[in-house]
């Protein structure tokens, strides 16, 4: 894996936001800016649980809950309410942004062998500086199910195969992240393959982005999320 992406990319960071509709209210600690510090620190501790032993049961979120001195349901729902996490039918966690709680086409591997599901593709790309550890990141194209393996240092510095790989980034309807944008935020292995599948998705809205442009994006959507506002 030989490409590189320089970083910080502003102007880059700017097109992978600008596509998939992603306001300021979900950059860095923005994202949970309007958290009371109980909740920050269950939702921390969600995604540090996904992080070192995976998806926390209901079981186990309710005392998560309890240990920062929250009463659990009403917790979840105001994380809900933020879009920041949210439960699947049977009641345990599909969403934990940027984990997925469920399997996904994007598979991020930390150097210790535990591995995880992301949402989309900026999603995989921004657990690297989220949690300052180097990941492996495994996809697949939609168009051609051909494999896109990512290694991406914390930093930024990023090396990825095939070395045409690109992104589609945009949304498609409205209303929750993990339902608008998330489905359509996808690595592809080439230029003419992206190209090729977004005319066939009219209800899309959205462009192409470099890898660089990508990467530059997750920094920017979630790598301050662990810190206080």
């Amino acid at each position: 894996m030989r490409n590189r992406a320089q970083l910080p990319l502003p102007v880059a960071a700017a097109a992978a936001l600008v596509a998939p509709e992603i306001p300021a209210s979900k950059l860095g600690v923005s994202r949970h800016a309007r958290l009371s510090r109980p909740e920050r620190e269950l939702y921390f501790s969600i995604l540090r649980r996904f992080a070192t032993a995976g998806r926390p049961s209901r079981s186990e979120m309710s005392a998560l809950a309890r240990q920062v001195g929250l009463e659990d349901a009403q917790a979840l729902d105001t994380l809900a309410r933020e879009d920041l996490f949210h439960l699947g039918g049977d009641g345990e966690i599909s969403v934990a942004s940027p984990f997925s709680g469920l399997p996904t086409a994007h598979r991020v591997r930390f150097p210790n062998g535990h591995e995880v599901f992301a949402m989309c593709a900026i999603d995989a790309l921004g657990i690297a500086p989220i949690l300052g550890k180097r990941i492996e990141i495994a996809s697949c194209d939609p168009l051609t199910s051909e494999e896109i393996q990512v290694a991406l240092e914390p930093g930024g510095e990023g090396h990825w195969q095939p070395e045409k790989a690109v992104l589609v980034c945009g949304a498609s309807g409205g209303g929750e992240s993990c339902s608008s944008c998330c489905p359509v935020l996808n690595f592809f292995a080439s230029m003419d393959n992206a190209t090729s599948w977004l005319p066939s998705h009219a209800d899309v809205r959205g462009d192409v982005i470099s890898m660089g442009e990508a990467i530059a994006g997750g920094r920017v959507v979630f790598g301050d999320v662990l810190k206080e506002v």
